[in-house]
């Protein structure tokens, strides 16, 4: 065994000895003594909560916080507790944070709420969800962050070059059909089939609104685009995405829009499996065929590169 060797492995056994995964039961790092490494470029955390992020496995039970009770009007809504946990993880406390699809502001609220507090900056095409941000702002007492109402392409392209540390969003999962979770028939045999949410909308430019799933992949291949000149250097952008399962087929959404990414230029760094305990489970295909219950999301972690040297 080399010299060398030998050093990594010492390297390694000291930080295991000085540096445990700080647990919490969903993802948010608490409180620690601990002080960050001191070559930290990334965030402003110390070892174990780095640590702790980095499994790909991650299972919430969020408190209805932060206007949950409006909030949830948005079908697809995400957590501000996950959000400033994202946000912490991918930045310090300086810097600017991008959501382009920000719907009633969950990362907009996990920027204020991050420790420190971050800026941030949504676009968001559907007023009403606008609307539903700037009530729970008011009635959390919280400090609003800048939301943009408008289409985020034509939006976007008047943002200067590398204007944001993290692009962190949570883009519509697919193209909304009318009805996604339920139908006449079943939603009357089966109570818990219903579903109330209606992400539709009139707007034009809703990516959610186009006609087919090819569309679809066309116009986020287009945003990323705009994504990946948005930000710096060196910087992370996080999606939240979940699967599909349309016209009798499994559609891996998470993949597609990976590798649309990275035809941007992007750099595929991971893929944190996401699942909120107690969601509903729906008898879609009962009793007939199997249909599954997608339970799970997609924390996709991608990463532009630094630009090589000639």
């Amino acid at each position: 065994m080399t010299d060398k060797v030998q050093a990594e492995m010492f390297a390694l056994e000291l930080f295991d000895e000085a540096v445990s995964p700080i647990i919490s039961p969903n993802g948010t790092f608490p409180d620690t003594d601990e002080s960050p490494h001191p070559k930290n470029k990334l965030n402003e955390l110390p070892g174990g909560q780095w640590l702790y992020f980095t499994k790909t496995l991650l299972t919430t039970a969020y408190p209805a916080q932060y206007g949950h009770q409006l909030r949830k009007k948005h079908g697809a809504n995400k957590p501000p507790q996950l959000m400033k946990t994202l946000i912490e993880y991918f930045t310090k406390g300086d810097e600017l944070v991008l959501d382009p699809f920000a719907g009633v502001g969950g990362t907009l609220i996990g920027a204020t709420i991050a420790r420190p507090p971050r800026k941030a900056i949504g676009i968001e095409i559907n007023r009403d969800w606008i609307d539903i941000y700037n009530q729970v702002v008011r009635q959390e007492k919280l400090a609003p962050q800048e939301l943009i109402l408008g289409d985020c392409m034509s939006v976007m392209q008047k943002m200067e070059d590398q204007t944001f540390d993290l692009i962190a969003t949570d883009p519509p999962y697919n193209i909304h059909l009318e009805q996604t979770m339920s139908n006449d028939r079943y939603a009357q045999e089966f109570s818990n089939r219903r579903t109330d949410y209606n992400m539709r909308s009139e707007e034009e430019k809703d990516l959610a609104n186009l006609n087919s799933y090819e569309e679809y992949l066309a116009a986020m291949t287009t945003v990323f685009a705009e994504c990946f000149r948005l930000l710096k250097n060196d910087k992370y952008m996080v999606f939240i995405v979940r699967d599909a399962y349309q016209d009798g087929e499994y559609i891996m959404t998470h993949a597609d829009l990976t590798n649309a990414a990275r035809r941007c230029g992007f750099k595929n760094k991971g893929d944190i499996i996401w699942y909120q305990s107690g969601t509903r489970l729906r008898p879609y295909g009962y009793p007939y065929a199997f249909v599954p219950n997608i339970v799970h999301q997609h924390i996709l972690i991608l990463h532009k590169p630094k630009p090589k040297k000639s």
